[in-house]
């Protein structure tokens, strides 16, 4: 047991993606304690090694290996371990075995701290959300994805670009799955208060080539660069500090919908008790039918990893 008072967070899973989540956690200071821990040792305690480097101006937390146990026992689980696809493979033997993943970890840090809050990274998200509720047998409000987080930013980033503002003067949410099927809420978006219309008037196309950057952005990166870290990074530690700090954000984040029996992204008030109440937008009539689809492509991957058989085809990426 660490003689550490104070917030802990474990981050399961430490490739580029998990370094740079624990980087942009350690860098902000949210925590007294970050425990590391991936199946692979020798390359666990390399980048525990090489994070601790990093920790040497400044105050920073203790980073350190963490077991299983002591990963169920910290403030937050930040879940990013997964497999990639494998050549010939289907996107849903990706996901069944990715499941197998997530719950054998899950299995392993039972009993769960009192407060303890599961964060899902490990892509397809949504869906990895839902399993993650399913197996671990925490509540609804402390288990949740990362969700379209990084989709929305990327969308008030593009959107400001363009109406020449501060992305944080864009309000606005892309909602419903983290991949191909996502929504932008165009009719909820403003800028500093004001309706989008009314700042920065967009035809049809001009919305659908923005919405095809969005929805396409992370493709282009993984393609030019194979991956994408640094976003997922500063978003999963915004995230960390919402919840340590209770801060109540409102954030576009893939929890339970009671409603529907699945995963999506919806708005949520985050605090330290995790999800404290979801948020419902109104939609236009075509928006409203393009997050139902949303919705029935997530359900049909469930059915068909619940009950293996054709399944719709889902991205993987962030």
């Amino acid at each position: 047991m660490s003689q550490f008072q104070g917030p802990r967070i474990a981050i399961i899973g430490i490739g580029k993606v998990g370094a740079a989540v624990a980087y942009s956690i350690i860098h902000k200071q949210i925590a007294s304690e970050v425990l590391i821990l991936d199946v692979k040792e020798d390359f666990q305690d390399a980048q525990v090694q090489d994070l601790r480097d990093s920790t040497s101006f400044g105050v920073s937390p203790r980073v350190r290996p963490g077991t299983w146990k002591e990963c169920g026992q910290c403030d937050i689980i930040v879940f990013t371990g997964g497999t990639n696809q494998k050549g010939g493979e289907s996107r849903l033997a990706l996901v069944q075995r990715n499941i197998s993943v997530i719950n054998s970890g899950f299995e392993q840090m039972k009993p769960f701290g009192e407060n303890t809050i599961l964060l899902m990274v490990t892509n397809p998200v949504d869906i990895m959300t839902y399993f993650a509720l399913k197996y671990t047998g925490l509540p609804p409000s402390r288990v949740f994805g990362s969700g379209t987080i990084l989709d929305t930013t990327r969308l008030k980033d593009t959107i400001a670009q363009r109406a020449e503002v501060a992305p944080r003067a864009v309000h606005t949410y892309v909602i419903g799955e983290h991949g191909d099927s996502q929504v932008i809420a165009w009719s909820n978006m403003a800028i500093g208060g004001i309706p989008v219309d009314q700042v920065l008037p967009l035809g049809g196309d001009e919305r659908h080539a923005v919405a095809e950057f969005v929805r396409f952005k992370a493709d282009y990166l993984n393609r030019i660069k194979g991956e994408t870290s640094f976003g997922i990074g500063a978003v999963i530690s915004s995230i960390c500090s919402a919840i340590l700090l209770d801060e109540r954000n409102v954030l576009p984040l893939s929890h339970f919908q009671a409603d529907h029996g699945i995963c999506f992204s919806k708005p949520a008030i985050l605090g330290r008790a995790g999800i404290l109440r979801t948020l419902e937008i109104e939609l236009e009539d075509e928006e409203a039918a393009s997050l139902e689809r949303s919705i029935a492509k997530l359900k049909g991957v469930i059915v068909g990893t619940e009950s293996p058989g054709p399944v719709t085809e889902m991205s993987s990426r962030l």
